[in-house]
């Protein structure tokens, strides 16, 4: 006799075949009555010309889920068949959700990530440093991307010396690798250049992101001269400008995290750098460590020709003064007046009274020389000093005159040598004016 079965155990065993032998399937078809109740769970029907079936995907996997299903749509499902026993029905309860052809892409990828990286368009010994403190940032995405506004507000939280540029491109479609490589050129023309490039995308399927993927958005990655940092969709996508990049961030924002430390992270850089300087000005204070050297780098950018040449003859006459000083002379003269004059008084002692006389005579003579010989040494050296001084350049720059010179540093000594348009800086005793050349009037 045949086994007879209650509903229950008939729908049980049927639950038990079904669900082992197909406990993974993948279908292709497209989708249609899509709900999503408050849930989280998704509703819809998976069908193609002739049939028709019910899927579910549970709101922990719709979570996950990489392409968000549209009504009318085709993909391919990954999933399981499941029996609902009380109505008797099945449905495929779904896991994945590809958009049909990612197969194809994803072949496509690795073939064009292999043939990349043998021309080493990946290799660690290209990339590039990341400048630690830049000035200027340009960022390569499209101007109404939610993933530039994503950038701007944390760049918003960064030192506020931070200069953005955006080079707006097409992030989706068949123009967008063109667009996006001349986006990326144009910041390599300017003439103040970034110092980081950041090229980003918010996230999408792997069709939306496919052009990051194209050879010139590659090449133009590899070829930049500028550093790149690439974030692009979310952590879980990767392309193969994020593979080119000198450094991948797993979303815009984390690159322009990445691309510039906060304020909370550059306060104790600061604080420490501050002790550093602290440090370095009491090493100063007890005499272990100092330089003049930009002190007189300084000096001699202003006055490197004019002045050497005045101290050249300031030197020649300091030489030629030290060898008359009236002092000195002076010294030398009283020393031998001095010798002579106690020669002639122990001689004295030994004359008769008579030359007494004539040498008192002959003493107050010697006596006038002597001071006439103080006084012309003295207006001598008066003579020489006020010479010194009027060829001090100090002493003729407060008299109204000026050194003119070029951008060069070089002094200009005629009108003949400049031309209108030209730059130059007027030398005084207490600064240095820099001025531009409207008009040249020549006298000869």
């Amino acid at each position: 006799m045949s086994q007879i079965f209650t509903v229950t155990e008939l729908t049980a065993r049927i639950k038990q075949v079904l669900e082992q032998g197909f406990s993974r399937v993948e279908v292709t078809g497209e989708i249609s009555r899509l709900t999503q109740p408050s849930s989280g769970h998704l509703y819809f029907t998976i069908k193609d010309s002739h049939a028709a079936i019910s899927a579910v995907v549970w709101r922990t996997a719709a979570a996950r889920l990489k392409t968000r299903p549209k009504e009318g749509q085709a993909y391919v499902f990954t999933g399981h068949l499941s029996l609902y026993e009380p109505r008797g029905s099945y449905q495929l309860v779904v896991t994945d959700i590809t958009p049909v052809g990612a197969g194809r892409l994803a072949e496509e990828f690795e073939r064009r990530k292999t043939l990349f990286a043998e021309r080493g368009w990946f290799d660690a010994s290209h990339k590039k440093d990341i400048p630690a403190f830049p000035k200027h940032i340009g960022i390569v995405t499209s101007q109404t991307a939610a993933a530039f506004e994503d950038v701007k507000k944390v760049l918003h939280t960064r030192p506020a010396w931070l200069n953005i540029t955006l080079s707006p491109a097409i992030v989706q479609g068949e123009s967008a690798p063109q667009s996006i490589a001349q986006a990326m050129q144009r910041l390599h023309h300017l003439a103040d250049k970034p110092d980081v490039i950041l090229l980003v995308r918010g996230g999408g399927s792997m069709e939306d992101l496919w052009c990051f993927n194209d050879e010139r958005v590659v090449q133009a990655v590899v070829d930049a001269d500028i550093p790149i940092i690439s974030g692009i969709g979310h952590e879980i996508d990767t392309t193969l400008a994020d593979l080119a990049a000198d450094i991948r961030a797993a979303t815009p924002s984390n690159a322009a995290e990445l691309v510039c430390p906060g304020t909370e992270t550059l306060r104790p850089q600061v604080q420490r750098a501050q002790h550093r300087l602290r440090q370095a000005i009491n090493s100063y204070k007890d005499g272990k460590h100092w330089t003049l050297e930009r002190y007189t780098n300084q000096l001699h950018n202003y006055y490197r020709q004019g002045l050497q040449q005045k101290r050249y003859q300031i030197r020649q006459l300091h030489t030629r003064l030290h060898q008359h000083e009236p002092n000195q002379a002076l010294r030398n003269q009283t020393q031998q007046f001095y010798n002579l004059k106690q020669r002639l008084f122990a001689a004295a002692q030994r004359i008769p009274p008579q030359l007494r006389q004539h040498l008192a005579e002959q003493q107050h003579l010697l006596r006038l020389a002597y001071q006439n010989t103080e006084q012309t040494h003295r207006q001598q050296w008066q003579k020489r000093h006020e010479q010194l001084l009027a060829m001090n350049p100090k002493h003729v720059l407060k008299r109204g005159y000026a050194i003119t010179t070029d951008k060069q540093g070089h002094i200009i000594t005629a009108a003949k040598k400049l031309q209108a348009g030209e730059n130059i800086s007027l030398h005084f005793h207490d600064g240095v004016v820099t001025s531009t050349i409207n008009k040249v009037i020549r006298t000869t």
